[in-house]
C-alpha cells in the first residue's frame, strides 16, 4: 500500500493544503507526534490514529512503515513542510530495512 508523509503546515484546520487533507482522508491509519495528532483529531474523528511522544521519531517511522508493508494506507503527519524539517527523510531511511512500499511526500505550508 501507500505511505504518505504529510506536512500539516503551521497548524491544522485552514492551514492544511488540499493535498494534505486528501492524504489524511484516504489513509487507513494516521501516525504522528502526539501534539500533531491532537491538532487534527477533531477534523478526522473516524480515523485510526497512533502517536508517540517527543524524541520517538524513529519509532513512529517504523510503526508507519510496518503498517504500510502490512497493507494499510498510512499518513505520517508532521508540522510545517514534511520535506524540509519533517519526517520524509527519516521515512525513506527507515523504509530501506523493509519490503518496498510506495512512499509519497505531500509538503505543507512552511512556517518560515
Amino acid at each position: 500500500m501507500t505511505l504518505t508523509v504529510v506536512g500539516l503546515g503551521p497548524g491544522a484546520g485552514r492551514d492544511l493544503t488540499g493535498r494534505a487533507r486528501d492524504a489524511i482522508e484516504s489513509a487507513d491509519l494516521v501516525v504522528g507526534y502526539t501534539a500533531y495528532i491532537d491538532l487534527i483529531r477533531e477534523e478526522f474523528p473516524d480515523k485510526e490514529m497512533q502517536s508517540t511522544g517527543m524524541r520517538r521519531e524513529v519509532d513512529r517511522c517504523r510503526m508507519a512503515v510496518e503498517a504500510a508493508a502490512g497493507g494499510k494506507n498510512v499518513a505520517v503527519v508532521c508540522s510545517g513542510d514534511s520535506g524540509v524539517y519533517g519526517m520524509a527523510g527519516l521515512i525513506y531511511e527507515v523504509a530501506r530495512a523493509y519490503p518496498p512500499i510506495d512512499i509519497q511526500v505531500v509538503p505543507g505550508i512552511t512556517a518560515a
